[in-house]
C-alpha cells in the first residue's frame, strides 16, 4: 500500500510539474469561457451557458489592466483558471485584488495546483504593488472543503459575502 502510495504522488507530482500556468490572452478565451462554464456549473447548475459566457468573456480578456485571468494547461488541455480583478477600498488603503474564479479539473484537484494559481494571483497582486486580495467562498457546509483550502493557504475568515443584484443580464 505505502509502495503504492508514494509511486501515485509521484506521478502526480511529475504531472503537475509539466503544468503551465500562464496569462490568458484574447485567444484563449474559449479555453477560459468552457473552463469557467465548469465552475459555474458546480456552483449553479443550469444557469450559465457557453453562449451567455462567450461575449463576456471576451470584453473582460480586453480589460487587461483591471482584470486578468490565469489559465493552466497540461498539454493541449485547458485544466486550471484563476481571475483576478483591482478594487478600490479605503479600509484596504487603496487598491487591493479579488479573485473572482478559482477552477480546477476535478482530476487534479489536491495536486497542488490550486496553490499554484492561487501564488500566480498573489504574484500579480504583489507586482501591482495592491495591499491584499479577497476572495468570496461558496456556502459552508456544502462547500468547506474550499473555505478550508482557502484557510490552509494563508486566507483568513473574515465573514460572509452578500449581493444584491442591479441587472439582468
Amino acid at each position: 500500500m505505502c509502495e503504492f502510495s508514494w509511486a501515485l504522488m509521484w506521478k502526480k507530482g511529475a504531472v503537475v510539474a509539466a503544468i503551465e500556468i500562464r496569462t490568458a490572452t484574447k485567444s484563449d478565451s474559449e479555453y477560459v469561457c468552457r473552463l469557467a462554464l465548469l465552475l459555474l456549473s458546480e456552483l449553479y447548475p443550469e444557469m450559465y451557458s457557453l453562449d451567455q459566457l462567450r461575449p463576456v468573456v471576451a470584453d473582460i480578456l480586453a480589460q487587461s489592466n483591471d482584470v486578468v485571468a490565469f489559465i493552466a494547461t497540461h498539454g493541449d488541455q485547458a485544466i486550471g483558471l484563476i481571475t483576478v480583478n483591482r478594487c478600490t477600498a479605503i479600509y484596504a488603503f487603496g487598491d487591493f485584488g479579488e479573485i473572482s474564479e478559482l477552477y480546477v479539473n476535478p482530476e487534479f484537484r489536491s495536486s497542488g495546483l490550486g496553490a499554484r494559481l492561487l501564488q500566480k494571483a498573489v504574484e500579480h497582486a504583489e507586482a501591482q504593488g495592491w495591499s491584499m486580495l479577497e476572495v468570496g467562498a461558496p456556502d459552508v457546509p456544502k462547500w468547506q472543503r474550499t473555505v478550508d483550502f482557502y484557510v490552509e493557504n494563508e486566507f483568513s475568515i473574515v465573514g460572509p459575502r452578500l449581493y444584491r443584484l442591479i441587472t439582468d443580464k
